[in-house]
């Protein structure tokens, strides 16, 4: 494979979960550079003074003066859809300052990677946009109306196309980004629903091992056979921690109970286990907090809350280590 461009995009809360990302990227596609735009001055110093293997950091000020809207936005909008907001200005940042990059993969920072991504890149071949779809179970298929895609990662090619869809996707998270369903979007996620019909030689990644989340693995059925971790037939490529909580010292909770899945077997021992134990031996005693997540309002909020508990029980999706 030729060398792969990443970018990626976090504040000092997501530290320990970049630094198991670069790691894991680095095991199984040593020839990578990792671009990062840290989001507060405690990250970018940090990064400054050890930097994360492979890396490229820029600051936050850096993105601002590239974006100047940004700044005003930042005070209008709440911090999640401030990041919200950002996911693709970063896209076109870093485009704009490496303008040689062929491919641009945006990942988000709670990924991490199991196998070489060859398989991935040869499905998306010369195509411009390649995205992956969220791939509900069909007992959550109503979470489809937040979004078909799911923006934890994202290939644009530096062509024509590729950078007309960075363009666009980027000012439409200027104009509106928020957490809420309105007029047909919502956040930065929805607007992709319109990338298959709106741009050419686009490809929809349908790789199993591809963006395995709490979301769609109970679609598969998941073994750990000869070292290797297989979703069906094929090789787990990185599993996407989104909804993992640190709800004290030594308790995570998997939030694997919102969408009906138990942990256990592979994914309790194979997946979640190791990760969350690499992540304890990278951060300090202050809990992580997560910035980048759906929420969602409704009137019936207590009917909703009673529910959680009920699944909470019945699923187990606490850890603790």
């Amino acid at each position: 494979m030729e060398h792969l461009y990443f970018c990626t995009y976090f504040d000092f809360n997501y530290l320990p979960y970049a630094k198991l990302l670069s790691k894991s990227l680095y095991k199984q596609n040593k020839s990578s550079t990792l671009f990062i735009v840290c989001m507060d001055k405690k990250v970018f110093s940090i990064l400054e003074r050890d930097p994360i293997l492979n890396s490229i950091v820029y600051s936050h000020k850096e993105l601002i003066k590239f974006r100047p809207r940004l700044k005003k936005i930042k005070k209008e909008r709440s911090v999640a859809e401030y990041f919200f907001t950002c996911s693709a200005q970063i896209c076109d940042f870093i485009f704009d300052k490496n303008p040689d990059i062929e491919l641009l993969n945006y990942i988000d920072c709670d990924l991490y990677f199991y196998n070489s991504l060859k398989p991935l890149f040869d499905e998306l071949g010369k195509a411009s946009i390649g995205i992956i779809e969220h791939k509900f179970h069909w007992s959550n298929k109503s979470k489809k109306k937040y979004g078909r895609f799911n923006v934890g990662w994202i290939s644009f090619r530096n062509d024509k196309v590729g950078r007309q869809c960075v363009s666009d996707w980027a000012m439409q998270c200027i104009d509106w980004c928020y957490q809420k369903l309105e007029n047909g979007r919502y956040a930065d996620q929805k607007y992709l629903d319109n990338w298959p019909k709106k741009y050419s030689n686009l490809k929809i990644l349908k790789h199993k091992g591809a963006n395995l989340a709490i979301w769609n693995v109970k679609n598969y059925n998941i073994q750990f056979t000869k070292g290797l971790i297989l979703i069906d037939d094929q090789p787990l490529l990185f599993y996407h921690f989104a909804g993992l909580r640190q709800l004290n010292a030594k308790t995570f909770k998997t939030n694997l109970s919102s969408y009906y899945v138990p942990l256990k077997g592979v994914l309790l021992n194979n997946i979640y286990l190791p990760y969350i134990n690499q992540l304890l031996e990278n951060m300090d005693k202050s809990n992580i907090k997560f910035i980048k997540e759906m929420k969602q309002t409704n009137l019936l909020s207590l009917i909703i809350k009673n529910a959680i508990k009920i699944k909470n029980f019945v699923y187990k999706d606490i850890i603790r280590v």
